[in-house]
Formats: structure tokens, C-alpha cells, sequence
């Protein structure tokens, strides 16, 4: 049902506004956000007693995928706010999820988490933004940059360095809820990317940005693990997703070409060596689309599966890629006009490689799961935290 109601939704409100949001790439969308918020949507992972869904991670991918479908800028808007959602509900206190949450599921914030550096890029061992305990308040300083939702959210999950000297990376980071109207933060004008035309993913400046206390998530010295669970449990199969949505919209809109355009008697699906390329098409989306949902719904269980989330993202973003320049080329010349869907595609399909770790990161993760080194799993260790999409097998 979840996925009928995402197709329609994209039909009806999504696709008739891809065409503005391509013309004008300088402009937030904010029409389509509203839309999902109404919906509940950025609360799909989010338990029913603090107003979400509690739908899984499963309804989450068919969420991002089957919008991604008809615009990855609208699955992004969507998946970029479910990532801090995710870290709240792991790390942050039942009271600081009643505050935060029930506002994500009826729509009235969305969030951002705001991680990557301008010199450190997403090596989080490197981050330089700080905060500094001032009383009961702590003092943020820093600027954060490709921090998707930058220009909606109502809220930013920063992560912050709190450490002292002698203390060791993985105790030297802190995670905060900064509102978007604390004084002292600013965010630059949007500036339209390579592609995701409508998605905001800018910069964020704090000058002594005044926190409380229990704005603080999870506890001091834990801001690495939540930035890194976030990423693995959230980041990662959400990107998988959007790959997949773009996937599907190559091969279904390079196969209605060949059928349609006529050559040698019939038409280009006719000639074997075009239907070769389909073919190689068809079987990297095949593959694709059981990775991203086979790794969610291990997680759903419970089940450790961090390295299955990794290679989802991992080989469903290079798959897409491949599939990409496939239909480039197979659409011929048409493909370089600027307004024809391929091309944004194309573009669209860049901007899921560096977020959540490029490539190569994922390789050395996977590395490890080939040597057996990967002894410490996210998706096990918060199993419990995951427990309510299951359901209780001793219940009445």
C-alpha cells in the first residue's frame, strides 16, 4: 500500500514540478517537502507514541525509492531529514524525543545533520568546529558545508569537538540540537548544484552559537558514534534508495526510446546489439534492487548487517552510474539536450557517491568485513533500540 501511495503521490505532486525545478536550480523546493510532511513521511521510522509511522526501515527505502523515481531532488529533501531522525532515536533521551520527534512527524521542522567541514571534508577525525561548556549553555564555533536540508530544517544535529587534550578521537566529539533561529547561526545562500536541482545542501555558520544543556545528544564524547551510526543504519541505505529510484528511471526511460524510435525496417530495441546493453542494464537494476532491500529488511530484524548496507550503497551507486552513461550513449546526440530527462539523470546520479562515505571508504569497510575485522556492528548493537518494527512474538 505504502508503495502505491508513494507512486501516486509522485505522479500527482512531484513529477508536474520537476520541469520548475530544473528551470530554476537556484530555488529551494519547499512545495514537495510540505507535501510528505503532511503525510507523516520524515516520521516513517519514528514509533506511533511519538506520532510517527513506526513503518521500518523496508517502508523507509520504498519511501526514497519510489520518489527517486520521478525526482531524486524530492527523494533527498526526503532522506536527508530521516538521517538525524535516526540518530535521535537511538541516542537522544525520552524526553528530548518527545520534544523533537512529534514536531518531525507532524511536519512543523525538519532537520538537518551537519557533520562535513569545509577542510576536513567528511573525515569526521578531523572535525574543528567546538564547543566550549559556558555555565549550564555550551558555545558552538564553526562552519559546516554540504548539509543537505540546510535552507528547510527548523533544527541542525551538529557534531562538535568537546574534547581536551590527551582525550582520543573517539571520545573527542559531542552532538547537539541547534534550532535554525539560534542567534550567532547563519546559512549562506543556496546555490544550485550539478544536479538535485531544488535540494539544498549549503553551508552552515556558527559565531558563538549558545546551546542548553539538554540540547546535547547522547552523551559528551559520543558525538562519533552517533555521526557514524547515523551514517551506516541511515545514511548509507537511504543513498542506496535514491541510486535505485534514478536506476529505474534510466531503464525505463531508455527502453521506451529504443521502442519508440524507428531504424531499419522496425525499431532500435529490434538491433541485438542495443538489446545487449539493455540487457546489462536490466541485470545491474536487478541486482541492485535486492541488495537495497534485502540490507533493510536485515536491519528491520534486527540482524547484524552493517557490510550489507555498505555494498548496497557502494554497488548500487556504481551501478546506477554505469547504467547512466549507458543510456547517454545509447540515446545518441538527443541525450545532450539539456531539457531531456536523461541528462538530469545523469547529473542527478553524481551526488549519491560522496555522501555517507565515497567509494573507496566503502571498500575499506567491506575490506573488513572480508578479513573478519568488522567486530563491531551498528545495526547489532542497536538492535534493541530497533526492537518496535518488529513484532513481539510473546504478545497476546
Amino acid at each position: 500500500m505504502l508503495w502505491q501511495e508513494a507512486d501516486a503521490f509522485a505522479a500527482e505532486y512531484v513529477a508536474p514540478r520537476v520541469a520548475r525545478m530544473e528551470a530554476a536550480p537556484g530555488r529551494v523546493e519547499r512545495k514537495v517537502a510540505d507535501l510528505m510532511a503532511a503525510r507523516g513521511w520524515f516520521a516513517v521510522t519514528v514509533p506511533a507514541v511519538f506520532g510517527g509511522l513506526g513503518a521500518g526501515h523496508v517502508a523507509r527505502t520504498v519511501l526514497v525509492h519510489r520518489i527517486a523515481r520521478v525526482s531524486a531532488a524530492a527523494a533527498a529533501i526526503l532522506q536527508a531529514t530521516l538521517i538525524p531522525v535516526g540518530a535521535l532515536l537511538h541516542f537522544a533521551t525520552y524526553e528530548q524525543k518527545g520534544r523533537w520527534l512529534p514536531r518531525v512527524a507532524d511536519g512543523s521542522v525538519l532537520l538537518s545533520i551537519a557533520v562535513t567541514e569545509p577542510l576536513a571534508g567528511g573525515h569526521i577525525g578531523g572535525i574543528e568546529t567546538t564547543a566550549e561548556r559556558a555555565g549550564n549553555e555550551w558555545v558552538i564555533t564553526g562552519s559546516k558545508i554540504h548539509i543537505g536540508n540546510s535552507h528547510l530544517a527548523g533544527a541542525h544535529l551538529v557534531v562538535a569537538r568537546t574534547d581536551r587534550p590527551g582525550v582520543s578521537t573517539s571520545q573527542a566529539l559531542t552532538a547537539f540540537m541547534v534550532e535554525a533561529d539560534r542567534p550567532g547561526l547563519s546559512v549562506s545562500d543556496h546555490r544550485a548544484g550539478l544536479g538535485l536541482h531544488g535540494f539544498s545542501a549549503g553551508r552552515l555558520d556558527l559565531d558563538h552559537v549558545r546551546v542548553p544543556e539538554d540540547n546535547v545528544v547522547g552523551e559528551i564524547g559520543q558525538g562519533l558514534a552517533v555521526a557514524q551510526s547515523s551514517s551506516i543504519l541511515y545514511g548509507r541505505p537511504n543513498l542506496a534508495a535514491v541510486s535505485l529510484g534514478i536506476h529505474e528511471a534510466v531503464v525505463d526511460t531508455t527502453t521506451a526510446r529504443l521502442k519508440t524510435r524507428p531504424r531499419y525496417q522496425g525499431a532500435l530495441s529490434d538491433l541485438p546489439v542495443l538489446r545487449d546493453r539493455v540487457g546489462g542494464m536490466e541485470a545491474r537494476l536487478r541486482a541492485a534492487r535486492i541488495l537495497a532491500y534485502q540490507a533493510v529488511h536485515l536491519l528491520d530484524q534486527g540482524l547484524p548487517c552493517d557490510a550489507d548496507l555498505i555494498n548496497a550503497k557502494y554497488l548500487g551507486h556504481q551501478w546506477a552510474v554505469q547504467s547512466a552513461q549507458d543510456a547517454m550513449e545509447l540515446h545518441g546526440a538527443h541525450a545532450l539536450d539539456g531539457d531531456y530527462i536523461v541528462q538530469r539523470l545523469w547529473r542527478d546520479i553524481q551526488h549519491t557517491y560522496p555522501p555517507a562515505g565515497t567509494g573507496e571508504v566503502q571498500r575499506i569497510r567491506l575490506a573488513d568485513a572480508a578479513f573478519a575485522e568488522d567486530h563491531f556492528q551498528w545495526s547489532e548493537r542497536l538492535a534493541a533500540e530497533a526492537a518496535w518494527v518488529r513484532p513481539d512474538p510473546t504478545a497476546a
